[in-house]
């Protein structure tokens, strides 16, 4: 028998709190089942908004939104459209004999000095060669592979009509949306926190778009070096390096050893002078093409940056990567915003400590 002394301790859940769990559970179970599509809409839901500024600069000139919204992406359709029917038929040509090329490329790679002693190890070069061989017979996977995952990505989203138009809603509806969301909230939270909203938008409008542009200066450049210096296939090389480049830091580094690789097939003088280019380039891109598209509203340090994108790949991938500039520009102007009394109360308490008595 329990001692007398000891009292028994009932607890009791009510009904709403177990509606409540069940009902968080099953919003947990279903979140995981969609996980794809809710991943849809959430690419769908950031193109929207990198958009919206510029929707918005039109629609201050007097232009309807939802014409604007209609307008733009027709423009943003009919440019990828031209731009498929001008590209596709040399790159689609290029790639199929990039590929049949690569082992041939492999081949004169390990005849150079010291590369053929450090790669042959291990029978390295054989597994390496049979692989090219494999990867040449298996076109168009081949191409495929060669144009990357970011490429897959892309074509995937351009290609999905109903994620277009989701895309196309939002951007309409996004003040009607932001409005129905601040109604919920006191108006001083609303008078705080809107303007965090708004340039939280923009940094992910020019973070997108800059990326994009720079990702066009960097294929621009490796394309017209490539040719330039006598390199095979330099469409290719240079959608290639669009494509890398896309991921903020480490991909414009990965397409320049793709590039170097490449010019060392063709000789000696071709690599040391792809390699200055792409050096020289690389530092015009950090420190005046960064600068001048992202300006403050996205200034994140080389440090953030590469945390951000090894955070956001390892849990989105390709997709996180591209988006984690964003990603961590917006987190950055929201811990600004919230931490701001916080800083101004301990500045504060530090001119009083230090005024004299």
């Amino acid at each position: 028998m329990p001692p007398a002394d000891r009292k028994q301790v009932e607890v009791v859940v009510g009904v709403r709190t177990m509606l409540v769990v069940l009902g968080t559970l099953a919003l947990v179970a279903l979140a995981i089942l969609s996980l794809g599509t809710l991943l849809s809409i959430f690419v769908a839901v950031v193109l929207a908004l990198g958009l919206d500024p510029v929707v918005s600069a039109m629609v201050a000139r007097g232009w309807k939104r939802g014409l604007a919204a209609v307008a733009l992406f027709a423009g943003i359709f009919v440019g990828v459209v031209v731009l498929v029917l001008v590209t596709a038929g040399p790159l689609w040509d290029q790639i199929v004999d990039f590929a049949h090329a690569l082992p041939g490329y492999w081949d004169e790679l390990t005849h150079t000095d010291g590369f053929e002693n450090l790669i042959s190890t291990a029978n390295a070069d054989d597994t390496i060669r049979n692989g090219l061989k494999d990867l040449a017979a298996g076109l168009p996977d081949a191409a495929t592979a060669i144009l990357g995952i970011a490429g897959g990505v892309f074509g995937s989203v351009l290609s999905l009509v109903t994620l277009t138009f989701l895309a196309l809603f939002v951007l309409m509806e996004r003040p009607t949306i932001t409005d129905w969301l601040f109604g919920f909230a006191p108006p001083e939270v609303e008078r705080r926190w809107r303007p965090v909203l708004e340039e939280s938008i923009g940094a992910i409008s020019q973070s997108l778009l800059g990326n994009l542009a720079i990702s066009l200066v960097a294929a621009t450049v490796a394309g017209l070096s490539a040719w330039a210096l006598g390199l095979p296939f330099p469409i290719v090389l240079a959608v290639m390096t669009g494509f890398l480049d896309l991921i903020p830091q480490v991909g414009a580094t990965i397409a320049a050893v793709i590039l170097v690789a490449i010019a060392l097939t063709v000789s000696t003088p071709a690599a040391i002078g792809m390699l200055v280019i792409q050096l020289v380039y690389q530092q015009i891109e950090n420190y005046v093409v960064y600068p001048l598209v992202y300006r403050r509203a996205v200034s994140l340090s080389a440090f953030t940056t590469i945390v951000a994108v090894m955070i956001a790949g390892s849990i989105l991938g390709v997709v996180g990567a591209i988006l984690a500039v964003p990603f961590a520009a917006t987190i950055k102007i929201v811990l600004r915003e919230a931490g701001a009394p916080r800083r101004a109360a301990m500045a504060a308490r530090r001119a009083d400590e230090a005024a004299p008595v």
